[in-house]
């Protein structure tokens, strides 16, 4: 059965003249000659069997059937407006909802995005922390940050930084624990996320360093921000992100212990729906997230 409504144009025109109870102000306001207009009621009126219209005198008034058509009629295009409407590319102003990892929001984002709302005071942000992937697609979230690469389709995925996985720890640990060589990691608890690159094994392994099991005093933690605030706090050497604790590593609060960090660099990515009506908004953040990256030198590529 077809599901086409009938006689679309008719509806319309009828649904005009109910407000101007006149073809000819009717016909005005479509921008077309008061002839369609009556030619379009008149087929609308065949087809349903009923007057719609009817003259009192010089006025012209909606017969019962017509006044019963007119109200759903302006439900029906008042629900037509709003799904337009719904969908419709929307101004740079507005809210703009992003997600990102738990450690690139806490560690990267939140600490900058003041500046972001200096330059754009017309956009709000509402940030997510999350460590699964957000549907983009699902008007859920406008942006999601993570290190996965995207392969769905009608996604726009940048590269947003690549950065180096390197150990870190605090300056009073490096001299209590006397790191001089890489094997003296040995006598040190030793940080890692629960990533399969990002292990110690891997790291002695790229060092040339044999090791057995029980040689290595590990502890796995589920995210770059325990580890960091671990190793923050005097808490053994973490293979960590170098992005992520810079201002550290400039300050001296941390330590890069030795110079060689894991061949596997770490990348993160921003996503968001190629055809999502808040595009505007959207490319505005990416913009400014790309300018972030270039001016605080870190690397895309």
């Amino acid at each position: 059965m077809s599901t086409r409504v009938t006689h679309l144009k008719a509806t319309h025109y009828f649904s005009v003249a109910c407000k101007t109870l006149s073809y000819t102000k009717a016909a005005e306001q479509l921008h077309v000659s008061q002839a369609a207009v009556s030619q379009q009621i008149r087929l609308l009126e065949e087809y349903l069997g009923v007057a719609l219209f009817y003259r009192s005198g010089r006025e012209m008034r909606l017969t019962s059937q017509g006044q019963t058509l007119s109200e759903h009629l302006s439900l029906a295009f008042d629900h037509i407006k709003r799904g337009l409407e719904s969908v419709k590319l929307e101004p740079i102003g507005g809210t703009l909802q992003v997600s990102g990892l738990q450690s690139f929001v806490s560690l990267w984002l939140m600490p900058k995005l003041w500046r972001f709302s200096d330059l754009h005071q017309e956009v709000s942000i509402k940030l997510f922390s999350s460590d699964e992937r957000e549907d983009i697609h699902s008007g859920s979230v406008d942006v999601t940050i993570d290190n996965k690469v995207n392969h769905q389709d009608n996604t726009v995925q940048s590269l947003l930084l690549s950065s180096e996985v390197i150990p870190v720890c605090s300056p009073e640990l490096a001299v209590r624990r006397r790191l001089e060589s890489p094997s003296d990691l040995f006598q040190c608890w030793l940080i890692q996320v629960d990533t399969s690159i990002y292990r110690w094994n891997t790291w002695f392994e790229e060092q040339k360093i044999p090791t057995l099991d029980n040689d290595i005093l590990c502890a796995e933690v589920s995210s770059w921000y325990m580890g960091i605030n671990a190793v923050k706090a005097g808490h053994g050497v973490f293979l960590c992100p170098r992005f992520m604790v810079q201002e550290e590593l400039d300050q001296g609060s941390l330590l890069q212990i030795f110079p060689n960090g894991l061949k596997n660099r770490i990348e993160f990515y921003v996503n968001y729906a190629k055809n999502s009506s808040r595009k505007e908004r959207i490319e505005a953040f990416v913009n400014w997230l790309m300018d972030e990256v270039k001016h605080n030198g870190q690397k895309r590529a």
